[in-house]
């Protein structure tokens, strides 16, 4: 199939047994879009921008993500107003997308990836025939078994996931390596771990949306022709494939405790699948603690949602390059090209140490090759040789899984860095890819004293805030122990930590972020590193309790006609929402409605406004959380009975300034004063009893109350010297 006929469809490459690529589930890529909601997006949030679509449209709805089927005539308005939507962090069109395999040979008993001696027995078509290699091209699987062997570790189960096409669970090279959910019981028809997947035993089945991982023909044993899993199969007996048990062939991580963890995301008898389900099998496979996955599938296009589910896992993806023979730096493969420290881009490479035709390269995007022409595996019922990015990825995934066997709280950059810096160089892969070389097994586990552990998980603090009507919480992550801040999500009230399943559920939040939150209270905090370390913390919210604070004073003009109320009010926390005045005597509940009153414009939290009369007023000020609080003011005149003054006689010199200053008693007498002077152009006086000596001489200053009281004061003007 030429690239371009699946240009607009994300997908790229052949699919083994497969004469015609043309996808059974092409139309979706028209009209399903699938969503990721923001961090700060509840589940009422999630609920309000759901409820905006389309009756019926909505075909799954679960941890923070959606998948809607709209109309072909509506989809791109749709998906235009979703992307702009402040509670939508990804929106994007869900696609098809076939697996990186491209030849359907027959069964084959060499396995020169793991140990190339210079050629190889291939069979086709039950026809056996040998194909010389060049030696050593391999990836030193038996040394590193020995050296495994040799090496005093732990026993530690380690998973695999792999989303691809069902795995046959009863294949007797693989069923004692297939991963069994211990949180399940069989049969019942219960959902006994509460992950939202009933009897999910052996993984699941997202194409299907059953539990049941490998279709079978009527024989119970062959792969069921319209709904094809030998692909998935020969992907896990790369990886897992029972050692010395007398039959078929030895996975590279056959020496450890290795579980394949089965996740159906294609289905059909073209093998199709869709980013929509991939994003499912990632999350199901991070709540349920894999420690790898892989992925031997791709799309054209970057989808946020599937780049946003692998950043927040601590899974470490081995992930095919692709078949299509073309440069990864200049058309992207995704997720192989999605620059995270847990992703690794494979290609592949041949016996003689070449890549093929259909292998993808890129320089700066494509990690390494691994061995993936003529490789022999399982099937379903049996055993195949295939060829493909698809075999590659697998056969360094198996390589990580020996170095994740060694211990726990290990994480996938460090994993990465090992299997990286280890190599086998391979020259022919100069200028080809970033590292020209494939992993080594040996030397990786000779590098076992690399391996980074972190036993301490992250911790958050908060700072509190308030916008408004709403709370704000500010969260800040550190990580003592070195593999990163994976994921931090909430939950409001207190939560048990499993509950948040590893970070899989509730709503997301990045570290330094500022949540709006509507309510106070308790809220439980989950934060996870990529090294598995997790930790709950139950944060009290508290909310603003505390009423505005309300000062007020009034003003009576000189001739106590004119009365005007300036007030002050503050609020230390949410912030002044309301203020308002009305005349009498009133509680807090006569302003509820919000036609009474009048309304009020504070300016740096002060304003003054003019009253009719004199009388009782009252004050009303609300903030942002609801606290109300009233405050009366008697506006009233009080007569004076006296008038002093700081002197009656004072001496200046021209050019001199002296205050004269009057008290009126009593203290709270609402009468004011004003000034005159007998020869202003010997002292003048201003309006708040500034003395200004202009000439020398003499002028009598006279201070008059509202009420006629009087009191003068002689200035001396004298001549500077």
């Amino acid at each position: 199939m030429k690239k371009n006929s699946l240009k607009n469809l994300f997908l790229m490459a052949a699919v083994f047994l497969l004469p015609s690529l043309i996808c059974a589930g092409a139309q979706n890529a028209k009209t399903d879009l699938i969503l990721l909601f923001a961090s700060d997006a509840d589940e009422s949030a999630q609920t309000k921008v759901l409820q905006t679509l389309p009756k019926d449209s909505i075909l799954w709805h679960e941890n923070g993500a959606a998948l809607i089927r709209l109309k072909e005539s509506s989809a791109a308005d749709y998906l235009a107003r979703l992307q702009s939507d402040p509670a939508i962090a990804a929106a994007d069109y869900d696609a098809p997308f076939e697996t990186f395999a491209i030849s359907n040979d027959a069964y084959s008993d060499a396995q020169w990836g793991l140990n190339n001696i210079g050629s190889y027995s291939y069979i086709a078509d039950m026809n056996t025939s040998t194909v010389l290699s060049t030696q050593d091209i391999d990836m030193n699987v038996p040394e590193a078994w020995s050296i495994y062997s040799d090496c005093i570790f732990s026993d530690r189960e380690v998973v695999v996931a792999v989303i691809d096409t069902g795995i046959d669970i009863n294949h007797p090279d693989l069923s004692s390596n297939i991963w069994v959910n211990p949180g399940e019981i069989p049969g019942d028809g219960i959902d006994n771990d509460n992950n939202g997947f009933i009897d999910d035993i052996t993984g699941w089945d997202f194409y299907n949306g059953d539990n049941t991982v490998c279709h079978y023909d009527a024989d119970g044993v062959h792969t069921l022709a319209s709904d094809n899993d030998d692909h998935g199969t020969h992907v896990a007996g790369i990886i897992a494939a029972v050692k010395d048990n007398g039959i078929g062939i030895a996975g590279v991580a056959s020496c450890a405790n290795i579980k394949i963890m089965p996740l159906k995301i294609h289905g059909g008898a073209k093998g199709s699948g869709t980013i929509a389900n991939a994003v499912r099998a990632i999350r199901y496979a991070t709540a349920m603690n894999a420690d790898i996955c892989n992925i031997s599938w791709g799309t054209e296009k970057a989808n946020t949602a599937l780049e946003e589910a692998i950043r927040q896992s601590d899974m470490l993806f081995f992930c095919a390059a692709g078949n299509s023979g073309t440069n990864n730096n200049s058309a992207p493969v995704y997720p192989a090209n999605y620059e995270l420290d847990n992703v690794i881009s494979v290609t592949f490479l041949d016996a003689s140490g070449n890549l093929s035709k259909k292998s993808n390269y890129g320089t700066s995007t494509v990690d390494f090759a691994a061995p993936g022409i003529h490789i022999y595996s399982t099937c379903v019922g049996g055993y195949v040789s295939l060829s493909g990015s698809s075999m590659a990825a697998p056969h360094a995934a198996g390589v990580a899984a020996l170095l994740y066997s060694f211990a726990d709280n290990l994480y996938p950059a460090n994993i990465k860095e090992i299997i990286t810096e280890t190599l086998k160089p391979i020259a022919s892969l100069n200028g080809k890819v970033k590292h020209a070389g494939i992993p080594d097994a040996s030397a990786a586990l000779l590098a076992v004293h690399s391996l980074k552990y972190d036993y301490t998980a992250p911790i958050l603090s908060f700072e509190t805030g308030f916008a408004e009507n709403r709370l704000t919480l500010t969260v800040f992550a550190s990580d003592l122990g070195g593999s990163g801040i994976r994921t931090i999500c909430y939950a409001y009230g207190i939560r048990e930590l499993s509950s948040f399943r590893r970070g899989t559920t509730d709503t997301y939040v990045s570290p330094g972020d500022t949540i709006s939150l509507a309510k106070a209270g308790d809220y439980t905090f989950y934060v996870s590193d990529y090294a598995g370390n997790e930790r709950a913390i139950i944060y009290h919210l508290a909310d603003d309790v505390t009423a505005p604070k309300i000062t007020s004073s009034y003003d009576i003009s000189y001739d106590q006609k004119n009365f005007a109320i300036t007030v002050d009010i503050t609020d230390a926390q949410s912030g002044v929402k309301t203020v308002k005045y009305a005349i009498g005597e009133q509680d807090a509940d006569y302003f509820r409605s919000g036609l009474r009153g009048t309304t009020l414009t504070l300016k740096d939290g002060t304003c003054s406004f003019p009253v009719g009369e004199m009388g009782v007023y009252t004050i009303y000020a609300a903030d942002y959380r609801g606290n109300k609080t009233v405050q009366t003011i008697n506006v009233r005149t009080v007569p004076a009975d006296s008038l002093t003054l700081n002197t009656s006689k004072k001496t200046l010199t021209v050019g001199e300034s002296f205050v004269l200053t009057p008290t009126l008693t009593p203290l709270n007498t609402t009468e004011k004063v004003k000034y005159s002077t007998s020869k202003a152009t010997v002292c003048k006086v201003n309006a708040s009893g500034k003395l200004t000596a202009l000439a020398p001489g003499r002028a009598t200053i006279t201070v008059k109350s509202t009420s006629g009281i009087k009191k003068k004061c002689v200035v001396t003007v004298k001549a500077a010297k």
